[in-house]
């Protein structure tokens, strides 16, 4: 679903280019001694305006993608856990291995090795959790690299189940940690071309938002503020969706 910032920017673009109808439109009347408020200076900001934000949204569709690729690929990660966790436990190893063994694997899953930890804040009468979920991206491959690493250890884990070996555990990790470092990757074109994108727009100074208000100063000045003209210009509004 596109989001109301979005929708805004593309908003301010369309009323930008509305205010270029109405100011050519004036014919001859509109002769702005600031050559940042011709026509041709606000046509070629339109221009700018409408493809920077083509690239924002082509950006965010290529980044929307990747990160769904992610997801599709870390989605085995905890019914691959609890099969290697079953086989290690099966092989028979050690009470400490399959301790140090349960440890990680509860973090993979997401889950408490101890008691619930509550805090009551001064303010509170009720005790609120303190999480200590550790299931973002990263921590996830770095929990699944430990887990790797012990079974390895261990001369009892060798199942016969392919997809268990170490070699395969391996080679899923390397696509949990290529399809992250994607993901990290398309953020990055993708924060650079909001990052183009709104000060395009929204520049203090020479930003679409800025450059409008300019126009409207102009128009006031040159046909008064109580007219017509004025009344068609000055309605069309524009938000500064971003402080830069």
């Amino acid at each position: 679903m596109t989001s109301k910032s979005e929708t805004g920017h593309a908003k301010n673009i369309s009323n930008f280019e509305t205010v270029i109808s109405i100011c050519t439109g004036y014919g001859p009347a509109y002769n702005p001694s600031n050559v940042k408020i011709s026509i041709a200076e606000l046509t070629a900001l339109h221009i700018n305006s409408t493809n920077s934000n083509d690239l924002v949204k082509t950006a965010e569709a290529n980044f929307n993608d990747i990160e769904g690729h992610r997801m599709l690929v870390f989605n085995p990660l905890k019914p691959i856990a609890t099969r290697v966790f079953a086989a290690l436990k099966g092989s028979q190893p050690p009470a400490t291995v399959i301790a140090d063994a349960k440890t990680i694997y509860f973090k993979i899953q997401g889950k408490r090795t101890n008691p619930i930890i509550k805090m009551l804040l001064p303010s509170q009468t009720v005790a609120r959790r303190i999480s200590v979920s550790q299931q973002s991206y990263d921590l996830q491959i770095d929990h699944f690299d430990k887990f790797i690493d012990l079974v390895t250890l261990e001369p009892k884990y060798d199942p016969n189940e392919d997809d268990l070996k170490i070699s395969a555990l391996n080679t899923y990790k390397a696509d949990m940690m290529s399809s992250n470092i994607s993901v990290k990757n398309a953020y990055v074109s993708y924060s650079n071309a909001m990052i183009t994108r709104n000060h395009i727009l929204y520049d203090a100074e020479n930003g679409l938002v800025a450059r409008a208000a300019l126009v409207k100063d102009y128009v006031k000045s040159v046909y008064g503020a109580n007219s017509p003209e004025f009344k068609q210009i000055r309605k069309i509004s524009f938000k500064r969706i971003v402080n830069l």
